[in-house]
């Protein structure tokens, strides 16, 4: 096999970034009404995040090449989430939608609350918290894979793409730090196979088992992912947010699309989910 070499590692690691970003969504929520603006924005990177290799990155302008559309045929996974609450003698139903590394523990562990009255007292073991569809739920919730909204009222969560393409690189394929071992075993492998990658491009942890990657070569498997129009088989981890909630159905359809950093996101959920929200501590708890 020929050995693979990288224009420019800096500048490619900038490219990766910043077409990851390239639907940046800024929303804001008000009278029930969605505003957003879709961009790419100019995104110097600058390294800061503790990696196995000493690397920097100066700021500079990018200027995105051209990609080609994605294969829609890999996406088959569902994107949302059905609940139906009971209300005295009725039954409510809404839509809710979170993206993996979007701030889903969080949103779960408050609907979960906002649904029972009640915290969740599950053990650290599967099904887990965001399983909507699983016995812990009690039947509430069901996978859909396209959405219909009609007149039911829906609540999508999204994150800035730059916080989450990292936050996913610290917990699932970094070399140290809060890393989950077990997945990055699985995933580092996979990641590297579809960006058409040797494993001799990953790293040794420093602790546990299996390979890591370093920022560099994180950013440049997703670059080369991306350039081969493969990004639809990426795990939910790393899809791009424009894939998951908003494939179907744009911005513009959903009653919320908020971020669990919103001092209204916890009433906007049960306002959603109940109908009505008493309008007090609004703010969601971050776990």
């Amino acid at each position: 096999m020929p050995s693979i070499s990288f224009p420019s590692t800096k500048k490619l690691s900038l490219y990766a970034v910043s077409f990851c970003c390239a639907i940046l969504v800024q929303t804001y929520y008000n009278n029930k009404r969605v505003s957003f603006t879709l961009s790419v924005v100019d995104l110097p990177f600058v390294s800061y995040f503790i990696s196995t290799v000493n690397e920097s990155f100066a700021p500079a302008e990018v200027i995105l090449p051209l990609l080609p559309r994605f294969n829609s045929s890999a996406l088959t996974e569902p994107t949302a989430w059905t609940l139906t609450v009971s209300k005295g003698t009725k039954k409510r139903k809404s839509i809710v939608c979170y993206c993996a590394k979007c701030g889903s523990t969080s949103i779960t562990n408050e609907l979960y609350k906002i649904v029972f009255g009640k915290p969740w007292d599950y053990p650290l073991t599967e099904p887990w918290i965001q399983e909507l569809d699983s016995t812990r739920w009690e039947g509430l919730g069901k996978k859909v894979r396209k959405i219909d909204f009609g007149k039911t009222s829906s609540f999508a969560v999204i994150r800035d793409p730059k916080e989450r393409i990292m936050s996913a690189f610290r917990s699932k394929v970094g070399c140290q730090g809060s890393v989950d071992i077990s997945d990055r075993s699985r995933m580092v492998p996979k990641l590297l196979r579809l960006a058409g990658l040797p494993t001799k491009f990953a790293s040794n942890p420093l602790d546990g088992f299996g390979l890591c990657l370093n920022e560099t070569v994180y950013l440049q498997a997703l670059f080369m992912i991306h350039m081969q129009a493969l990004q639809g088989k990426l795990n939910v981890h790393f899809l791009p947010q424009h894939l998951h909630c908003f494939r179907h159905a744009p911005l513009s359809n959903w009653t919320v699309v908020t971020t669990v950093e919103s001092p209204k996101a916890r009433c906007d959920l049960e306002l959603v989910v109940l109908g009505k929200s008493a309008g007090e501590n609004c703010s969601l708890i971050k776990t």
